[in-house]
């Protein structure tokens, strides 16, 4: 590497340990799956430009994976070679008392998460924030963000952001990005290719116009006797209360 020139470091969990930031009284502690971090030769050695944060997240499922560890762990030892063909003939090993996705707790347990490194990549030294989740988990979102329409760019790209019209689309300046993948289940290699649906340019703002104004609005939608959760109300009280049903509603 000669003077000026920039290289890329990362580090994660297995290499070298992730990074992380101790708790403040005003803020908490959190760490960051992967670090990538430009490393610039100058007259003097090298110096630190920019870092960037990786994140992955992947569905949560109900139940354990104490018991799928297990399976697979006796598998290989009592079958060795052979243990590919006994798994493909025993998938049951890979779902026992692994009950099903957890949807709903996928946004839930991520949201603040999310939120807060995304405004971390916004900081001018840092090059912005990455999230990769699996096109089941941003399928999984959509109710949670008001099912946006999310509009493509000349780049290629497409862009989440709540925008006063006139506004400057994010393009590549947006400070948090939501890579959309899935593995390819017909792939020869291993482990399988990986395939990318989707690139989304988007800002904690715009995530959270969506998540905390659009989707708790679509949650209503309506007032007085229209109101969802009057109506989710009404209908609780009126079983061990009937007169409660027969009465106006009051606004």
């Amino acid at each position: 590497m000669t003077q000026g020139e920039a290289g890329v470091v990362y580090v994660q969990d297995k290499l070298g340990g992730e990074i992380s930031i101790s708790a403040t009284p005003r803020s908490p502690e959190l760490s960051f799956d992967i670090t990538l971090v430009e490393v610039i030769r100058t007259e003097n050695g090298f110096g630190l430009g920019k870092y960037g944060i990786f994140e992955v997240q992947t569905m949560d499922f109900h139940g354990t994976y104490r018991h799928v560890v297990k399976n697979l762990g006796d598998a290989l030892r009592l079958h060795g070679n052979a243990f590919h063909a006994s798994l493909q003939e025993n998938q049951r090993w890979l779902s026992d008392h692994v009950e099903g996705p957890n949807i709903a707790n996928v946004f839930k347990r991520t949201f603040y998460q999310m939120m807060l490194k995304f405004q971390i990549g916004a900081d001018e030294s840092c090059a912005g924030c990455a999230l990769a989740i699996p096109v089941s988990v941003w399928d999984s979102w959509q109710r949670h963000l008001g099912k946006p329409e999310i509009e493509e760019l000349p780049e290629g790209v497409f862009e989440l952001r709540y925008k006063a019209p006139g506004q400057d689309a994010l393009g590549t300046r947006a400070p948090a990005w939501i890579y959309v993948f899935d593995v390819d289940p017909a792939s020869n290699s291993t482990p399988n290719s990986i395939i990318l649906h989707r690139v989304i340019a988007t800002a904690a703002e715009s995530v959270a116009h969506y998540a905390l104004e659009v989707a708790p609005k679509a949650a209503v939608e309506g007032i007085g006797t229209t109101d969802r959760v009057l109506a989710s109300i009404r209908a609780r009280l009126t079983q061990w209360w009937p007169e409660i049903g027969r009465g106006p509603v009051v606004v």
